[in-house]
């Protein structure tokens, strides 16, 4: 396997840094999912896009700020994750009424 080099520990970025970080994978995500799911996007409402990038600009903001309990964070996140998926799709499942 090949060796991957070291990079700076993001403690070491600026804020600044972090935030363009942030909002260039929220943004980079949004034009992925329109591309790849365009009947996805065509579904949602007009703010959809935005409401998306902000929610992944958001999040890394977080993770950040928690950089010493950074793995608790996200085993937290992945446990939350699992269980809120699985209500909306319990709900839609025996719903006839899309949330």
């Amino acid at each position: 396997m090949p060796t991957v080099p070291a990079i700076q520990a993001p403690s070491e970025w600026s804020r600044e840094l972090i935030e363009k970080i942030a909002m260039d994978i929220g943004k980079e995500t949004v034009a992925y999912v329109e591309v790849m799911y365009p009947q996805a996007i065509a579904a949602t409402s007009s703010t959809f896009k935005l409401s998306l990038r902000n929610h992944i600009y958001n999040e890394i903001i977080a993770a950040i700020e928690v950089t010493d309990a950074l793995e608790e964070r996200l085993k937290r996140r992945e446990k939350f994750r699992r269980w809120w998926v699985k209500q909306y799709r319990d709900i839609r499942k025996n719903d006839s009424v899309s949330l």
